[in-house]
C-alpha cells in the first residue's frame, strides 16, 4: 500500500451504477473557481451531496483495492455530478495541484489512467476493456481525453471518458459514461457549448 494524492473520485462513480429518474428543465451552472459555465440537459438530474458522497465512497474502495493504494481525497471538490439513468452519468471535479509537490502533471495523469483501466479489468472480468488517449478542445482549451470502451455483451457497450487538464492551479477533471448515442450527443453538445471565462 502507498499513499496517493490525486483526483481519483472523478472516476469513482463509474464503478457504482445506480438507477435515477430525472424530470426537470435545462439548468445553467457557473463554477467560479475555474470560470466555467455549462447547461445541464433537462433529463439529467444533479445529485445532491449525500448521493454523491455515497457513490464516491464505494467507487473509491474499488480503486484502492484494485491498485493497492490509499488515496487522499480531502482536497477534492465535486463541481457537479449528474445522472440521466442507470448507465448515463456526468461529473466534474477540481483538486489543488502543485507540480512542485505533486510532480509533473502529465506523468501523474498517466498513472491515474493506468489505475482506471486496471480497476475496470478487476471489477468487470467478463468484459472486454479497450482504451485510447486523444485530445479534446473545449472553448479553446485543450484537454487530455481518455476513452475506455467496456463491451459486456455484443450489444451492450459502455463508453467512459475522462477529460483532464492542469488549469488555474487545479487538476480539473470532466468524466462521463454513456450507453446510447442520444446521451453521447447530449453530453458532447453540452461540453462543446460550455464556456470558460478567460482573463
Amino acid at each position: 500500500m502507498y499513499y496517493f494524492k490525486r483526483t481519483l473520485i472523478k472516476i469513482c462513480a463509474f464503478f457504482v451504477i445506480t438507477p435515477i429518474c430525472a424530470q426537470q428543465t435545462d439548468k445553467i451552472y457557473f463554477f467560479k473557481e475555474i470560470g466555467w459555465t455549462i447547461t445541464l440537459p433537462s433529463d439529467f438530474k444533479a445529485l445532491d451531496s449525500i448521493e454523491n458522497a455515497k457513490k464516491n465512497e464505494r467507487g473509491l474502495k474499488a480503486i484502492e483495492e484494485s491498485n493497492e493504494i490509499k488515496a487522499d481525497i480531502t482536497e477534492l471538490k465535486t463541481l457537479i455530478a449528474a445522472s440521466k439513468d442507470t448507465y448515463n452519468y456526468f461529473n466534474s471535479t477540481i483538486t489543488p495541484f502543485d507540480p512542485k509537490v505533486d510532480g509533473p502533471y502529465d506523468s501523474t495523469n498517466k498513472i491515474v489512467k493506468d489505475m482506471v483501466y486496471k480497476t475496470f479489468l478487476d471489477n468487470m472480468p467478463n468484459a472486454k476493456i479497450d482504451s485510447v488517449t486523444t485530445e479534446e478542445t473545449i472553448d479553446g482549451l485543450f484537454f487530455d481525453k481518455f476513452h475506455v470502451t467496456i463491451t459486456i455483451k455484443e450489444n451492450f457497450i459502455l463508453n467512459m471518458f475522462l477529460l483532464s487538464k492542469y488549469y488555474k492551479g487545479y487538476d480539473f477533471g470532466i468524466s462521463y459514461l454513456y450507453l446510447d448515442v442520444k446521451t453521447k450527443e447530449q453530453i458532447e453538445t453540452m461540453l462543446k457549448n460550455s464556456k470558460f471565462k478567460k482573463l
